[in-house]
């Protein structure tokens, strides 16, 4: 870790700590409870507060052993775009997804299977390069966005020289 890193999460853990009011360090929403010691300890940064979903989403990528860097989170992405999905339902995203999303994330698999990049760096540009994606895995190779009614899922692999993709629009159960 980064020195520059470093003094950063102590800076945000003792904003945390003071009672400031903040959006999810790693996911960038408005989704913190009030109440500091109420939302999720994060796994990859000590004495760092996340918001639930964050939270879970540690651990599950901590099982597939697949974290993300502390690198991609929401508040060292200054760069980032900061529109996401969550206002649109999925109908909507999918023609975003599958106008402009897809053709930057093709580029971005292919170099992953060839093992011409690393991973990070490849889910570092992912997360550029389309504002709206939430997570990106490596094993299996998928993206992930959320929507107003559900997520989006998409995965990809490599059949007979081709790629392959399977969209799944999983809609939230009311």
């Amino acid at each position: 870790m980064t020195e520059a890193l470093q003094k950063a999460l102590l800076d945000l853990k003792a904003r945390q700590e003071a009672g400031e009011q903040m959006p999810c360090p790693r996911c960038g929403r408005k989704t913190m409870k009030p109440i500091l010691h109420t939302n999720a300890l994060s796994r990859h940064a000590d004495g760092i507060y996340v918001c639930d979903d964050c939270g879970t989403a540690e651990a599950m990528l901590v099982f597939m052993q697949n974290p993300l860097p502390l690198e991609c989170w929401a508040l060292f992405q200054e760069e980032r775009g900061t529109t996401d999905f969550k206002a649109v339902i999925g109908e909507e995203a999918l023609k975003v997804i599958r106008a402009e999303h897809l053709p930057r994330l093709f580029p971005l698999f292919e170099q992953w299977k060839t093992g011409v990049a690393d991973f990070r760096a490849l889910r570092t540009q992912a997360l550029k390069e389309c504002p709206e994606l939430t997570q990106l895995w490596a094993e299996p190779f998928q993206a992930l966005y959320e929507v107003a009614d559900g997520e989006i899922m998409i995965r990809f692999r490599t059949t007979a020289g081709k790629i392959e993709v399977a969209i799944d629009h999983l809609t939230k159960n009311k």
